[in-house]
């Protein structure tokens, strides 16, 4: 049986460390775990140690860290999704999906046609739930470094924003390039509009800045599908899911 993983930032060989309240809260209440369960703590940064729990309680939960233990490769791909947030829990779906298929970062951005709904999230209003279903994904999945999620940004915060790679920029209109015809990136910044994709004007606004219009097939897919598809497909041609 594999040993359960929680996602502590202070991790560090011989540390004695408390679980954060809601990890606390599921290894209590919901994984029932008691003193001396063996468990796997990981840093968020890449390293990963084994531990025993030493108190389990109302108030908190606590576990001895030993020595570190292999942690899982990360794939050779950096690759960021850039996404319109979306309404209700479906961007948490995409951001849970998007870190299990293993991508590096996550940049929220708000265009035109983003939902009104999602717009506080320029505010900061849902970057907290963001980051705990991140930790949460990046523990279910065996990975020892949580992507990083940027505060929540405008377009022209994204073009402004610094990038060494290739940018591409999914559109459902007819006429692009698929993906895979992408030169193979070392990494990728992928961009998917909101419900309803991008206003011409903002197409342009990337294209200008460098973003390549690529497309996913001839389907329209939902923001969701569309972001979780090009996650797979990226990390199937370039990353760490096509067996290269």
């Amino acid at each position: 049986m594999n040993r359960p993983r929680f996602h502590v930032p202070e991790a560090a060989p011989g540390a004695r460390v408390a679980l954060p309240d809601h990890t606390a809260h599921h290894a209590r209440e919901v994984l029932r775990l008691r003193v001396g369960a063996n468990v796997l703590i990981f840093d968020g940064d890449g390293s990963e140690f084994a531990g025993t729990l030493e108190v389990v309680s109302r108030r908190k939960v606590t576990a001895q860290l030993g020595s570190r233990v292999k942690a899982r490769a990360e794939s050779p791909l950096r690759l960021v999704l850039a996404l319109a947030p979306l309404r209700g829990d479906r961007m948490e779906l995409v951001i849970q999906k998007a870190t299990e298929l293993g991508v590096t970062e996550i940049w929220p951005v708000v265009t035109s046609r983003t939902d009104e709904a999602a717009r506080p999230a320029l505010k900061g209003t849902r970057a907290k739930r963001w980051e705990r279903v991140v930790a949460g994904a990046t523990e279910q999945c065996g990975r020892a470094t949580v992507p990083h999620l940027e505060p929540t940004t405008t377009l022209e915060g994204l073009i402004a924003r610094p990038f060494e790679g290739t940018k591409a920029v999914l559109l459902e209109t007819s006429g692009h390039a698929p993906l895979a015809t992408l030169e193979r990136p070392e990494a990728l910044l992928a961009v998917v509009g909101p419900a309803g994709s991008f206003e011409p004007g903002e197409v342009l606004q990337l294209r200008d800045a460098g973003f390549a219009p690529v497309s996913l097939g001839p389907r329209i897919l939902r923001s969701e599908t569309a972001a979780i598809a090009a996650v797979t497909l990226a990390q199937a041609l370039w990353g760490d899911l096509g067996g290269h």
